[in-house]
Formats: structure tokens, C-alpha cells, sequence
């Protein structure tokens, strides 16, 4: 949908007929002759001329704080509306010499500039031709001889025959102590000895660490002695825990094992076809108590001191 901004509007459309026959009635017909055709011909290019003027200009719009804005937009009066007595040509006008409509296309092209153009022989000068066309094969021949010959690569002979081998990865030509980094230990034997390095130093104190929680050494010697091994068998105490004996242990011990058979047991005479859920899920829980068995069994056989909360 567009919007109309009329900005002249001095036309009355409800007089327009009437004004045209009162005119036409008060002035009755008459010959144009040649002065006429000129003044109608003349009025018809004064009202294109206006026309014209009027679509080239351009739209003056005045905002409420008094600022006027120039704006792209055309207006022209009566385009809207059009005009109270629309002007026609005469007739003596109509189908005459250069009174049509004219269609001239712009000429906006602009050359580009360029290099300067070698200037013109002059008038008594000629153009020499070649007589002969060139030697394509003393050309060739030239530029063989000017091309620079590939050595030949360095051969043996290891047969009185004459068979050739090359000679620089055959090993018998020492290219190898010519590098720099010959007889050196490589890059990547220095990372590995020095991560190897770190990671034993890392173990040595984590292991230091378990032997004062768990013996109460103070740090770990290589030749123990008599009262670092006494003190080695009285585990720390611990507020709020107990040490468990080795009588609780192997109670325990002997319950998980008689657990294990069990469900040993258990599982081998379950049937070999398992075609329905129940099957696998009785085969997923039997298979998850033997593996939790399993790992009670190590933790209790592998810790020697375990602590057991009073309350």
C-alpha cells in the first residue's frame, strides 16, 4: 500500500464540467490559422517545459520545529489529482515535424586512460619486413649449449663385468658423521629417561607417605633397623576407629569365599540357552555380586592394616 503527500491542492472537481461548458458555450468555434498553431504549439512546450521543471525538483518537507528537509522524493503539482482543465494540443499541433516524442540515450562513457601510444612514423619512412623467417633449429641448438649439464650421480662397480650401483646409499661412503647430531643421545630418549625420572620420584614419596599412615615410620630407610621395624608393627591410632585383628579378618575372609563358591555354583548351572529377560537379568546380577566377591577377597588379603569405624 502507498501513501499520497499531496502538497497543492487548489482544484474544485465538482466545477470542472460545468466551467468547461461555459467556456466552450461563451466562445464559439473558430479556424486556427498559422499565428494560432504557433501560440497552441508554443503553450504545449511552455507546459513540458514546466512539467519537466517540476519532476527534477525535488521535495522541500517542513517538520513541526520549523527545520526543512530536503528529500529525495519528486513532487510536482496536479500529479496527484491532475489538473482542473487538462491541456490539450490543438490540432493544427497533432502529427508535426519534430513535435514528437524524442528518445536520446546518455552518453556517460569516459575512456579509461592508458600507456602512451609509440608515436607515428613519419612520412618518408618504411616498415622493414623480415625477408627470412627464423631458425627454430639454430635456436635450439644455442640454447643446448648454454644449458648446464646434470652431473652424473657417483657409481661402483662390483663385478669385473661393469655392474653399477650407486654409491650413496650403499653404505659404503660414511655420510652419517657428517651430521650434527652424530653420536649424541636423541631428543627423545631425554624425555623419556626424564619423565621416567619424575614418575619415580612421584612413586618414592607416595610410598613414604602409605608407609607413615599406615606403620608409622617417619620416613622410609633403605637398611631398617630393629626399633623402625617394632615401630613399624603398631599401626597409628586413629580417633573414632579401630584397628580390625587378624581373627575378625580371616572370619570375613572365610565368609566371602563360602559366598563365592555359592554363587560359582550359581551360575554354572544356569541354563545355556538364555532366551528370556529374567535369564539375563538373574545372569547380570550373579555376574556383578562374583565381581564385587572377588574384589572384597583382594582388598582384605592385599591391605594389612584395616580400620573399622566404632559407632
Amino acid at each position: 500500500m502507498s501513501l499520497v503527500y499531496i502538497t497543492h491542492h487548489d482544484e474544485n472537481i465538482f466545477d470542472c464540467e460545468q466551467e468547461f461548458l461555459n467556456q466552450s458555450v461563451s466562445k464559439p468555434s473558430r479556424i486556427y490559422n498559422t499565428k494560432t498553431a504557433i501560440k497552441g504549439a508554443r503553450f504545449a512546450k511552455a507546459l513540458r517545459d514546466r512539467l519537466q521543471v517540476e519532476d527534477k525538483k525535488h521535495s522541500i518537507m517542513l517538520q513541526n520545529d520549523g527545520m526543512l528537509i530536503l528529500t529525495d522524493a519528486k513532487k510536482a503539482h496536479h500529479r496527484t489529482m491532475g489538473c482542473a482543465h487538462t491541456p490539450i494540443d490543438p490540432p493544427c499541433a497533432y502529427l508535426r515535424k519534430n513535435q514528437g516524442i524524442k528518445w536520446r540515450r546518455e552518453n556517460n562513457h569516459v575512456c579509461p586512460k592508458g600507456e602512451k601510444m609509440p608515436p607515428l612514423p613519419g612520412i618518408g619512412s618504411k616498415r622493414t619486413e623480415p625477408t627470412m623467417a627464423p631458425n627454430f633449429i639454430r635456436r635450439n641448438i644455442q640454447c643446448a649449449k648454454r644449458t648446464v649439464p646434470c652431473p652424473p650421480p657417483p657409481r661402483y662397480i662390483d663385478t669385473p663385468v661393469g655392474t653399477r650401483h650407486n654409491l650413496v646409499n650403499s653404505g659404503l661412503l660414511p655420510q652419517f658423521i657428517c651430521r650434527k647430531d652424530f653420536g649424541k643421545v636423541p631428543i627423545y630418549l631425554k624425555k623419556t629417561k626424564k619423565m621416567l625420572t619424575e614418575m619415580n620420584a612421584i612413586c618414592a614419596k607416595e610410598q613414604a607417605r602409605l608407609m607413615e599412615l599406615c606403620r608409622g615410620v617417619k620416613g622410609f630407610a633403605k637398611t631398617p633397623t630393629a626399633a623402625g621395624v617394632i615401630a613399624a608393627r603398631a599401626p597409628p591410632e586413629v580417633p573414632g576407629m579401630r584397628v580390625m585383628d587378624q581373627k575378625e579378618r580371616n572370619e570375613i575372609l572365610e565368609g566371602l569365599r563360602h559366598s563365592l563358591t555359592e554363587m560359582t555354583k550359581q551360575y554354572q548351572s544356569m541354563s545355556l540357552l538364555i532366551d528370556s529377560v529374567a535369564k539375563v537379568q538373574r545372569k547380570g546380577k550373579l555376574e556383578s555380586d562374583l565381581r564385587q566377591v572377588e574384589q572384597d577377597i583382594l582388598l582384605l588379603e592385599t591391605s594389612p592394616i584395616i580400620y573399622v569405624s566404632l559407632y
